[in-house]
């Protein structure tokens, strides 16, 4: 499945690339309740609890910083199972700033296996896109507060 969007921010390219960056402030801006462990600058790990429809449990992941190109770009890619399911994501995100707003284009290709798979793709969709968009309202609350 390929998913991808934009969003702006009123921050500074540096700001928003920074934030991206830091497990910390992204933890914040998860709504399902999580925990996340930070191994070193480039490798986390934690757990989620969340679901698509009527199925929802526990589930493990851990992500890598593949990439890191300071202000402009980064990749990360992360992998998760529980409930007899397992994802991978390939996750990239382009920063371009223009007069005090930073724009902010992501796509992830994301693989799903066991039980999440078996759902239906209408399901998913609204479920994986009203998670986004909740994520990327949060980032810019956070961003623009400070």
């Amino acid at each position: 499945m390929k998913l991808q969007g934009t969003f702006s921010v009123h921050a500074s390219r540096e700001r928003v690339f920074s934030f991206l960056l830091n497990p910390n402030d992204l933890s914040a801006c998860i709504d399902d309740a999580h925990t996340i462990d930070i191994l070193d600058a480039d490798r986390f790990r934690g757990t989620l609890r969340s679901g698509i429809g009527p199925v929802k449990g526990n589930f493990t992941w851990s992500a890598t910083v593949a990439e890191r190109v300071p202000g402009e770009r980064a990749r990360i890619k992360v992998h998760g199972s529980g409930m007899g399911s397992a994802f991978d994501i390939d996750a990239t995100i382009e920063l371009h700033e223009a007069t005090g707003s930073t724009t902010a284009a992501w796509r992830a290709d994301v693989t799903l296996s066991g039980t999440l798979a078996s759902l239906g793709a209408r399901l998913m969709q609204t479920t994986i896109d009203k998670k986004t968009n909740a994520f990327f309202s949060n980032v810019r609350e956070q961003l623009e507060r400070a």
